[in-house]
């Protein structure tokens, strides 16, 4: 009895220990991590990817141009992060993410308002994808999980889902904002309206907010880690290890289901019978749904083995594509279908970011995160095209649906494989 009650006591102790360098955590670095939400929300891979769907219908309703050739350009993006994310990553590790980020901002805003003067060439249209693609990545997730995971370590998990969770603001009221800008204004001048507001929301929040820790800051937390004290392993013992490739590889399988149903979910729910106001009223649930799994990832990753918590949301979108290849019409069921895709796509950045945090450290965080990013891209950037160049040809996406089934699961069994978090305690920068 007694013995019970002393395990009890010490039982107490750890768990409030832990709450209060968790309070403490977020008393120091709330500014950051707000920054960071609304430089995330506002990111090239948050606002080009969730509104692409909306802008497809319109598009190839005022152009000859086919779904196939549309979707070509939100894959141009993504498929260019296989280049500037390990770029971008080794300018954050060495000059810093607020810098990094207060360029890209306006770049990004500029070079989404070029798409005002595409023509009836498609060409063009790709071309200001890839222009947008080079000189907005420093708004890629990298820059903003940098400056989190070292103001956040007892609470890392909740901070990393609050900052990704700025995506899913975008994905929620991205989608609705877009579709009342294209039916008053058509989508070439939507695009430059999205830019302008975009870039009114997010400039001065990270000016005033995204900053890096100070020594007062570790002084007085002593769990904040800044240049000096960093811990990890290097790049070139990473890429060694059998984690970095099985998180690339699962990222690849996750991520190319995940896009590809995110970017084909409108005109799929068109295909059904929806209406566009419709279909991207079913399609923002996404959104909703991704910030509800950035926080309930976040929580779960501080309390449970991350790669479990990979395994159940990564693997789950088997499930709505089981939903959406049938001959479902029920609002109720497409519901579902689009909730579930929202909660892997809200797990699976914050989980590349926390994985990354826990298996290799934050000594070459920029560049691992960036290089682990292009896995990401390969699937999420060839998934769109892919969709749609198969819907040009056979008319409907039942096969590229059964690959979503099976390729997820896979995704699920690799993050299985990871095994326990190394010690990087000892390795410090």
């Amino acid at each position: 009895m007694i013995s019970l009650t002393k395990s009890m006591v010490l039982a107490s102790f750890f768990l409030s220990t832990d709450l209060i360098e968790k309070i403490q955590e977020f008393k120091l670095g709330y500014r950051a991590l707000i920054g960071a939400m609304v430089g995330a929300g506002c990111g090239l891979s948050s606002i080009s990817f969730y509104t692409h769907g909306v802008f497809v219908s319109a598009i190839s309703k005022d152009t000859d141009w086919s779904r196939g050739e549309i979707q070509l350009g939100v894959s141009i993006m993504i498929l260019m992060a296989i280049i500037t994310a390990p770029l971008v990553g080794s300018l954050v590790d060495r000059y810093g993410a607020r810098f990094i980020a207060l360029i890209s901002i306006p770049l990004y805003g500029l070079a989404m308002s070029s798409f005002v003067f595409v023509g009836n060439d498609i060409n063009h249209y790709y071309f200001v994808w890839a222009l947008m693609s080079i000189i907005a990545a420093g708004t890629l997730p990298v820059t903003w999980t940098r400056v989190v995971n070292q103001w956040f370590d007892k609470a890392r998990g909740i901070a990393l889902g609050i900052t990704l969770a700025g995506t899913g603001i975008a994905a929620t009221f991205g989608p609705i904002y877009v579709t009342s800008l294209i039916e008053d204004f058509g989508w070439k001048n939507s695009y430059l309206l999205l830019a302008l507001t975009i870039s009114i929301i997010s400039l001065p929040a990270v000016y005033v907010l995204f900053k890096e820790p100070k020594e007062a800051d570790i002084f007085e937390n002593h769990s904040v880690e800044n240049s000096n004290t960093i811990s990890g392993v290097s790049f070139k013992e990473a890429v060694k290890g059998r984690q970095f490739w099985f998180i690339g590889i699962a990222l690849v399988f996750a991520a190319g289901g995940i896009s590809g149903l995110i970017t084909n979910s409108v005109p799929m729910l068109i295909d059904k019978g929806f209406s566009l106001k419709d279909a991207a009223s079913l399609a923002g649930l996404i959104g909703l749904s991704v910030i509800l799994g950035r926080l309930i990832v976040g929580i779960l990753l501080d309390y449970f083995w991350a790669p479990l918590i990979a395994a159940i949301f990564l693997s789950a979108p088997f499930i709505s594509a089981l939903i959406l290849v049938g001959n479902v019409d029920s609002g109720i069921m497409i519901s579902i279908s689009m909730i579930i895709i929202g909660l892997a796509a809200g797990a699976e950045l914050d989980l590349l970011a926390f994985l990354t945090s826990r298996y290799f450290g934050l000594k070459d965080y920029g560049k691992l995160y960036g290089s682990l990013y292009v896995f990401f891209s390969i699937g999420a950037g060839i998934a769109p095209a892919l969709f749609g160049r198969y819907f040009d040809i056979n008319g409907d996406y039942i096969f590229l649906l059964y690959l979503v089934i099976c390729t997820s699961l896979l995704s699920g069994i690799l993050m299985l494989r990871l095994g326990d978090y190394p010690n990087l305690k000892d390795s410090i920068n």
